[in-house]
């Protein structure tokens, strides 16, 4: 019996080593995949900017300022993130937490309906480790003072209310004394490891802030919280293991834990919409280390409804656009190298939007009065593109595919390239906004189901569908062009716009129907 189970023992080891070796084969080829992607996206490139060179384009002023900004997108967004995803490492799981650490956590609530407010809390109330949570209400609501005494929380308020998260941030941080501050926002909720997957960090004492990857566990709650649950997918897993790798892990809002050293270093939380990148920037450009918990530890919300997902866009985008023009290259030269790329890729993620709206400027203008020559010139132009377009999406596809953490969802991301492409009318007014310093009013992201989107913020889509749908007859009918990759990139324009407007038209026809509309069920139960 004793060698039946020793050879058994046998078998066992040496299957568990063969199916390791197997996941470290298929992982090797993964990677070489991935690199060999990004080789053919970097020559997919430089044909691209060859068409810049033909025909004595740069002899134009217009050309040579559009070629300008097309390197700059180009090498700052696409390169940028294709080196993140090349160096892109899984963390070592940290040491054990020092024991000597005290921890405030912080909640900040302003106005949240009361059950997502409870069950924050309650969670934060219940972590594992030493340390005293604190309700950070900035509506001052006799309610939640009484819900933070039952829960065993301390309860902070202020009469003044300046600088919104921020202001609110460091009013607490000058009534407590915690080595630590952990910040969550109001839709977070952490799990009872939070604490002891991610203090131990700050072993070393370079470590100035934690950030552990955000996710979004409503989903299914409509098709904008899935889709906005999409686009966040890639960018909190390979790209940010990419920064985490090169020194340039960076402050997201929710989910942090900050060193109070630190941050009395820079005279507390940074104001400003983008309040949380504010602060990180600054941490990095003060000596200060960071590093990554690519574990979802705290899931939140992601935006529910049409207008929550606008709001949250404008503001987020206003916000970066002014530290790209600001702090970035105020603080450039006291940044690594690794923490120059990392800014610079989250930095001009909203680029995309005044990318998209050129194209269609330029797709619509050459279907309605475009001479034959200019015609054949754009043409020239989407067959040069088209390679760079799609091997940006594979090596983005397969980047995701293979750091991706094992609870994120397999999904192709069509919701949130059909959300992110029909947004850029917003992205664009945040662009303009931030150059000519118009400022843009604070304002929370709505957290419920509410459907009260103005019908305003989908103007500029609705007159783009009209005039790509005016140009594509115009083109076929007057100019008798035959079907061109022009036309399929004017009607891949056309059909994404209109994905998002049916979507908006099907939420309000339930909205009708299903009046009055409920929070979401992750934080409706008491």
């Amino acid at each position: 019996m004793k060698t039946q189970k020793v050879k058994e023992y046998g078998l066992h080891q040496r299957d568990s080593t063969y199916s390791g070796s197997k996941r470290m084969t298929r992982a090797r080829a993964h990677r070489w995949l991935i690199r060999i992607a990004v080789g053919v996206g970097i020559a997919a490139l430089f044909y691209y900017f060859s068409w810049w060179f033909a025909d004595r384009r740069l002899a134009s002023p217009w050309y040579l300022f559009l070629l300008f900004l097309a390197v700059f997108y180009s090498g700052m967004q696409l390169v940028g993130n294709w080196l993140l995803y090349l160096v892109a490492e899984h963390p070592s799981p940290p040491p054990d937490p020092p024991p000597e650490l005290s921890v405030d956590v912080f909640i900040t609530a302003c106005g949240e309906a009361y059950p997502l407010i409870k069950r924050s809390l309650a969670a934060a109330c219940e972590m594992r480790g030493q340390h005293h949570t604190w309700l950070l209400d900035d509506d001052s609501d006799p309610e939640l003072a009484t819900l933070a005494g039952h829960l065993g929380a301390g309860y902070l308020s202020r009469t003044e209310h300046s600088y919104a998260k921020a202001g609110n941030v460091n009013h607490a941080f000058l009534l407590t004394h915690g080595d630590i501050v952990v910040i969550f926002d109001v839709d977070h909720v952490p799990e009872p490891d939070f604490l002891e997957r991610s203090l131990g960090y700050f072993a070393d004492p370079k470590i100035g802030f934690v950030q552990v990857m955000l996710t979004f566990n409503n989903g299914s709650q409509s098709w904008v919280a899935r889709a906005a649950m999409e686009t966040s997918l890639e960018f909190y897993n390979p790209t940010c293991l990419g920064a985490y790798g090169i020194g340039g892990a960076t402050l997201m809002g929710s989910n942090a834990l900050i060193r109070r050293t630190a941050l009395a270093s820079i005279s507390g939380y940074q104001p400003g919409l983008a309040e949380d990148l504010a602060t990180s920037i600054a941490l990095h450009a003060g000596k200060w280390a960071s590093a990554y918990v690519a574990e979802p530890l705290a899931p939140g919300l992601a935006p529910p409804s049409f207008e929550a997902w606008f709001v949250q866009q404008l503001k987020w985008a206003r916000g970066v656009f002014e530290l790209l023009i600001t702090a970035y290259p105020h603080l450039f030269g006291s940044l690594t190298w690794g923490q120059r790329l990392s800014y610079a890729v989250r930095m001009t993620k909203y680029w995309i939007g005044p990318v998209i709206g050129l194209h269609l400027f330029v797709t619509i203008t050459v279907l309605i009065s475009a001479s034959p020559l200019v015609r054949m010139s754009f043409h020239q132009y989407l067959i040069h593109l088209a390679p760079v377009a799609l091997l940006d999406l594979l090596i983005r596809h397969l980047s995701l595919l293979y750091w991706r953490h094992s609870s994120t969802p397999k999904t192709s991301l069509i919701h949130a390239v059909v959300l992110v492409y029909a947004t850029w009318p917003v992205y664009m007014l945040a662009w303009f906004m931030a150059l000519v310093r118009l400022p843009l009013v604070f304002r929370l992201t709505p957290k419920s189901l509410t459907r009260d989107l103005n019908p305003l913020w989908l103007l500029p889509q609705a007159i783009v569908i009209f005039l790509l749908f005016l140009g594509g007859l115009y083109t076929v009918i007057v100019k008798d062009h035959r079907p061109s990759l022009l036309l399929m990139f004017a009607v891949t324009q056309g059909f994404l716009q209109l994905w998002l407007f049916t979507k908006w038209l099907q939420s309000e026809v339930i909205s009708t129907i299903r009046r009055p509309v409920v929070h979401a069920k992750s934080f409706e139960e008491e």
